[in-house]
C-alpha cells in the first residue's frame, strides 16, 4: 500500500511582488478537470468574456486539464497546470500521468492551489463545478479567501447529475459549510425555462437567496456562412468532446454510414484525449475503406463552434458546451448521450429534445441514428427561440455589484467594466 506524503509550500517561500497599482483587478478561476474538455472550455470562455469587459483585469486559470495548453489564451490570462487526475474504467479517480498515489497527487495539487492563491492575491475567486474541489482540494483556499474578505463565487452548469447523486455528493458537512458560509454567491450557468436548477435540486432551496441563473456560457456567435453552393453535397460534423469515451459513438456513426449509400460528406473529430492507437486505427480504416472519399477524421480542432456553423447537421455527445454551441449555431443535431458514470447527458438530451432543439438516440441504435441523421439533414437551420446566452455580461454585472459591497475600493477598479460608469 502506498502512503501519501504531506506536501507543504511555506508562505515564507512565496515571493510577494511590489504593491500593485490601484487599478489592477485579479480573478482566479479553478477547474478540476478530471475528465473531458468541458470544464476547461467553459472556464476559458469565462476568462475571455471577463477580460473583454474588464480592461483592468488579469485572469489566472488553475486547472487539472491535460489539454490546458492546447487552446489559445486571451491576453492578460495565464494558466497553472495541476498534475492531471483521471478516472479508471470504473469511474474511480487516479493520477493520469504521475506514478504516485492518489492521496499524494491531491496533496500536491492542494499545495499548488494555495500557493497560486497566496502569490496571485486575487480580488475574486470563481470555483467551477465542485464546491470543495476535486476530493476537497480547494477547501483550504476557499476558507482562506473568505477570511481575507475576497469575493468568492461558485459556478455550476444547470444540469449537474441526478437529484439523488447531487444530494449525496453535496450533503457532507464541509460542502454545506462552504456553500452556506464561504461562498458569497452561487452562479448557475443555465436558463430556468430549460432546466430550473433550484426546483430540480431541493438541496439548493435554502441557498436560493444567494443563487442566480445567469444564462448559458457560449462564445459570441460569428456570422453564419452564406447559402450553400449548388451541387455541393451536404456535410455532417461528428464530435465526441475530449474523446475519452468517444469510441462507441464513432463506431456507431461509421456503421450508420455503411447501412446504405450516403450522399453527404463527414468530418469526425475524435478529441485529443482519445487513445492514439484508436485514432490511427480509425484513420487507416477510413483511408483504405469504402468511405475514403467522403469521410475525414482529425484528432483535434480548435474551433468546434465554427465547424458546427459550417455543417448541415451535427452528431454529438450531450455535454454542456456541445449542446449550447449546437443551439447557438442553429444547426440540426442528433445527440448520442453518455450513459455511464453520470446521468447528466441523458437528462440534458431528454430536456432539449422535448423542447425541439435536437433529436436524441441511444448509441447502440444504429438504425435510429441513420434515420435521425437523414431527418436532420432535411431540415433548415433553426432561427426560433433560444435560451438566455448572455451569461458573460450577467456575470460581469454580478461581480461588479458584489465587489462594490465587499470593498469600498472595488468600484474604482471596475469603472472600465463594459456598460458601467
Amino acid at each position: 500500500m502506498s502512503h501519501s506524503k504531506s506536501i507543504h509550500i511555506s508562505r515564507k517561500n512565496v515571493v510577494s511582488g511590489p504593491p500593485r497599482p490601484h487599478s489592477e483587478f485579479k480573478i482566479l478561476l479553478y477547474s478540476h478537470d478530471s475528465y473531458g474538455l468541458g470544464h476547461l472550455r467553459r472556464n476559458l470562455a469565462i476568462a475571455r468574456g471577463l477580460l473583454e469587459r474588464i480592461s483592468s483585469a488579469s485572469v489566472l486559470l488553475v486547472t487539472g486539464s491535460p489539454c490546458a495548453t492546447r487552446f489559445p489564451l486571451p491576453e492578460r490570462c495565464d494558466v497553472i497546470k495541476l498534475p492531471a487526475v483521471g478516472k479508471d474504467k470504473d469511474g474511480c479517480y487516479e493520477p493520469r500521468s504521475l506514478n504516485i498515489s492518489l492521496n499524494h497527487a491531491i496533496a500536491l495539487r492542494r499545495s499548488l492551489i494555495m500557493a497560486a492563491y497566496e502569490s496571485f492575491d486575487p480580488d475574486v475567486i470563481l470555483i467551477d463545478h465542485q464546491p470543495t474541489g476535486l476530493l476537497g482540494e480547494v477547501l483550504d483556499m476557499i476558507k482562506r479567501a473568505s477570511q481575507d474578505g475576497k469575493l468568492s463565487l461558485f459556478g455550476a452548469r444547470d444540469i449537474i447529475d441526478s437529484p439523488e447523486i447531487v444530494e449525496k455528493s453535496w450533503s457532507s458537512r464541509e460542502c454545506q459549510q462552504v456553500l452556506e458560509s464561504c461562498y458569497d454567491h452561487i452562479c448557475v450557468y443555465g436558463d430556468e425555462l430549460v432546466f430550473d436548477t433550484v426546483q430540480e435540486y431541493p438541496l439548493l432551496t435554502r441557498l436560493q437567496h444567494k443563487l442566480s441563473m445567469l444564462g448559458y456560457i457560449v462564445s459570441p456567435q460569428k456570422n453564419r456562412p452564406g447559402k450553400p453552393l449548388a451541387n455541393v453535397p451536404k456535410h455532417v460534423l461528428v464530435t465526441v468532446g475530449g474523446g475519452d469515451d468517444g469510441e462507441q459513438r464513432i463506431q456507431a456513426y461509421i456503421k450508420a454510414l455503411q447501412l446504405a449509400p450516403a450522399d453527404w460528406t463527414s468530418q469526425i473529430i475524435t478529441g485529443p484525449l482519445m487513445n492514439r492507437d484508436k485514432v490511427r486505427y480509425y484513420k487507416r480504416s477510413i483511408k483504405h475503406g469504402e468511405l475514403a472519399d467522403s469521410v475525414s477524421i482529425h484528432r483535434f480542432h480548435g474551433d468546434i463552434p465554427g465547424l458546427m456553423r459550417q455543417a448541415d447537421a451535427v452528431v454529438s455527445m450531450a455535454g454542456y458546451n456541445s449542446c449550447v454551441e449546437i443551439i447557438q449555431s442553429g444547426t440540426p443535431a442528433v445527440l448520442l448521450p453518455r450513459e455511464r458514470m453520470r446521468h447528466e447527458q441523458r437528462m440534458r438530451a431528454k430536456r432539449l429534445e422535448a423542447l425541439g432543439f435536437v433529436k436524441s438516440v441511444p448509441v447502440d441504435d444504429v438504425t435510429g441514428l441513420r434515420n435521425a441523421l437523414e431527418q436532420a439533414l432535411a431540415l433548415q437551420p433553426s432561427s426560433g427561440w433560444v435560451p438566455d446566452m448572455n451569461v458573460l455580461e450577467n456575470l460581469c454585472q454580478l461581480i461588479s455589484r458584489m465587489s462594490s459591497r465587499k470593498s469600498s475600493s472595488a468600484p474604482a477598479r471596475l469603472r472600465t467594466l463594459s456598460g458601467l460608469t
